[in-house]
């Protein structure tokens, strides 16, 4: 069963999209605040979080940066006030995976929910190999292969490819990717991020496939393609 925060501060809103998602697929918690969800960031796999930005005490967009900080790879899907592109725009910068403005089509929002969870189900299954691009990921040997030869990747590399290869789509900003993948503050410098992305590309190419896997998406960081737009 698939597990899903609702945080909103208003009661009678999350009455509603606990209405609009509802299915015996979903265990759903609805919570006040983004202190009170806090709580289960480590204590079990939340498959999807429905998220208010504009909230006392925590907003949105602390909850976004501590996920980040805990290194946590939840789906979080913002629920925003219609033309606030500034705020979905930072939001997505911090890790959101998706949005969706109020007022909602209920129809819509339940669309939404399933296809992220379905795009995401992988990160919950830590030692399935994952296949995108004619590429295997094998967790539990931290290789990738391409028509069955290993790409040399370093441990780094492998790391960063990963977290692109779990989530393809989202974009990562140069900060968020030093947070997540370089321990040692000395190390975190943004050409750091652009030459291990260079080597990953080089190494991509070097095996043979030619579409490039991860795009710049200028101003902002990186990301990689969805497979279905091919």
């Amino acid at each position: 069963m698939k597990k899903i925060l609702i945080i909103d501060d208003e009661r009678e809103m999350q009455k509603l999209l606990e209405l609009c998602i509802q299915s015996s697929s979903y265990d759903i918690r609805t919570l006040s605040s983004a202190i009170e969800a806090e709580f289960y960031l480590n204590k079990e796999d939340i498959h999807l979080i429905l998220l208010d930005i504009m909230m006392p005490e925590m907003t949105g967009f602390e909850f976004l940066k501590l996920i980040n900080e805990l290194q946590k790879e939840i789906p979080v899907i913002l629920i925003t006030a219609m033309d606030d592109t500034e705020a979905v725009v930072k939001g997505l910068e911090l890790g959101a995976y998706d949005f969706i403005t109020k007022p909602f089509e209920p129809r819509e929002l339940k669309a939404r929910v399933q296809s992220v969870i379905k795009r995401t189900e992988h990160l919950f299954e830590k030692d399935t190999i994952i296949s995108r691009f004619g590429i295997n990921r094998n967790p539990s040997q931290r290789i990738f292969t391409y028509n069955e030869q290993v790409i040399p990747f370093t441990n780094k590399e492998y790391q960063l490819f990963s977290r692109f290869f779990q989530y393809p789509g989202r974009v990562y900003t140069r900060d968020q990717l030093l947070t997540l993948e370089w321990e040692e503050e000395e190390e975190r410098f943004n050409r750091n991020v652009d030459v291990h992305i260079k080597h990953i590309r080089d190494k991509l190419v070097q095996a043979g496939i030619e579409r490039p896997l991860i795009e710049t998406v200028w101003g902002v960081g990186y990301k990689m393609p969805l497979e279905e737009l091919d």
